[in-house]
């Protein structure tokens, strides 16, 4: 890699994270703007990433348009401000998706169907559970915006995904799952946990809201379950030929590419935490 990849490569990784940062701490309305605008933008990668190799009739905007949508009503309930609109919201677009099946004469209408409602699952529900976890707060119970859980989400995933690259490009020799994605080995996905629970360790010193044991679980968990997320969306960009999901962060590929772990990180450790709140009480 040139000096000047590199540079160009840390330069909008550190803008990235200073925007991921700034969603996080600068409270909920903030998150919702700019995760919201990762919603978007990542439904457009895939959608259109998706769209090269399977035929569809639903327009890719209406998609787009639904998933934010849906993403703010997620909002509306947790702020108390309406019940309503998250169910409503999401009986317009199945009623979409069936009406268009109904009346759409097309035999293959089901790629349409898979086409539109696999994005939502992927994409608009782990995000929701995301914003469902920075109301989660499994010491005092309370449903007001806490940034906590989900900058330790983000900072493990960082921590781990680094951990993997350089040791995995280091002393790498095993492949952990070649024919999915060659790059990934046993020793860099080793490393990813290990440098993961040591950051753990850190956030239990300087957060001690949980006990340290928590910090470790919740650790583990992004770690493993960050790794599954990378690889599977390396399996679909593998499925539809493609490099990276986008160019919209020169160096590291589209916005798809930067928050493929989060999407199944995230609801597993909306689930760990929920779970040791339970098992605690």
């Amino acid at each position: 890699m040139k000096v000047k990849e590199i540079a160009t490569r840390a330069v909008t990784g550190v803008i990235y994270i200073l925007v991921i940062l700034l969603g996080i701490l600068g409270g909920r309305f903030t998150f919702l703007l700019v995760f919201g605008a990762i919603l978007g933008i990542a439904l457009f990668e895939f959608y259109r990433m998706v769209e090269k190799k399977m035929s569809h009739d639903i327009s890719k905007t209406f998609n787009i348009a639904s998933g934010v949508l849906l993403f703010l009503s997620v909002f509306l309930y947790l702020e108390g401000i309406t019940p309503y609109a998250l169910p409503t919201l999401i009986l317009l677009y199945l009623l979409v998706l069936i009406a268009a099946a109904i009346f759409l004469r097309r035999d293959d209408i089901l790629h349409s169907t898979i086409y539109s409602g696999f994005g939502q699952i992927y994409l608009t529900l782990p995000l929701s559970l995301l914003m469902l976890l920075s109301y989660t707060d499994t010491v005092r119970n309370s449903g007001s915006y806490n940034w906590l859980p989900v900058l330790a989400l983000f900072v493990f995933i960082w921590v781990n995904d680094t951990a993997a690259y350089f040791f995995g490009s280091l002393i790498g020799k095993r492949k952990l799952l070649e024919h999915v994605s060659p790059k990934k080995s046993v020793e860099g996905f080793i490393a990813g946990i290990v440098f993961t629970v040591l950051a753990s360790l850190l956030f239990a010193h300087l957060c001690p809201v949980y006990d340290t044991l928590v910090w470790i679980g919740f650790a583990i968990v992004v770690s493993l379950f960050g790794t599954v997320g990378d690889l599977f969306e390396s399996l679909i960009k593998r499925t539809f030929g493609v490099k990276d999901s986008g160019n919209l962060i020169p160096g590291h590929g589209g916005i798809l590419d930067r928050i493929d772990s989060l999407l199944i990180a995230a609801p597993a450790a909306l689930l760990y935490l929920n779970v040791i709140y339970y098992f605690a009480v």
